[in-house]
């Protein structure tokens, strides 16, 4: 065997493995079936904000442009507000920015109201978790653009905590829950998801 032949041998078993690899993995398994760092639902596609139609409390669209420049929790709220969305205000939106330390900084806390806020809700925003920023939507509109990430469980977007890019796309949720030691549960893994998210990002 002549050592040209000899070479050409050698790169072909170095490099066919990595060839065999990216053939199987293009055309064999599917990449969405696969195992995922993060903890909460991933919307794919990702739902873009404006979609929601929101509105700030003084009746100008909230859009990508209110998002620019920080991360946001956001919060679907209905009429009142139960033990699962006391639960999910303070512990899973509240106490997780708090989690983040220094990074406390690059997210925004927004709640989304569906309709007008009901004695307990609104004093709930403002006695235990103040600083959120408000804004107004129509339940069937804001429920119907988030409705892909409901297709095989049921359910609708009220109640659910949503992550939100600095540009305006919705890409992960989280269910609340009225039980606590399911509440915990949920805000480490909003905490290890935003930790993650923080981490691998410039803004």
């Amino acid at each position: 065997m002549s050592p040209r032949l000899k070479n050409r041998l050698t790169l072909l078993a170095i490099v066919s493995p990595f060839v065999l690899f990216f053939i199987a993995g293009r055309y064999f398994v599917d990449p969405w079936s696969l195992p995922r760092q993060n903890q909460g639902q991933l919307l794919i596609p990702h739902v873009q904000l404006e979609a929601l139609d929101l509105r700030d409390s003084d009746g100008e669209p909230y859009d990508d442009a209110d998002t620019s420049g920080r991360w946001s929790l956001m919060y679907v709220a209905g009429a009142d507000c139960d033990r699962a969305c006391k639960n999910g205000l303070y512990y899973q939106v509240r106490q997780v920015q708090r989690t983040l330390g220094e990074n406390m900084d690059r997210l925004r806390r927004v709640v989304v109201l569906t309709a007008p806020a009901s004695d307990d809700l609104r004093g709930f925003l403002d006695d235990q978790v103040a600083g959120m920023v408000e804004t107004h939507g129509d339940a069937g509109t804001v429920k119907a653009a988030l409705a892909p990430a409901y297709e095989e469980t049921g359910g609708d977007a009220l109640g659910d905590i949503f992550v939100v890019s600095p540009d305006g796309q919705i890409f992960l949720r989280y269910p609340t829950h009225e039980d606590m030691d399911a509440t915990l549960e949920e805000a480490e893994n909003i905490r290890l998801d935003l930790e993650r998210t923080l981490k691998g990002s410039l803004i």
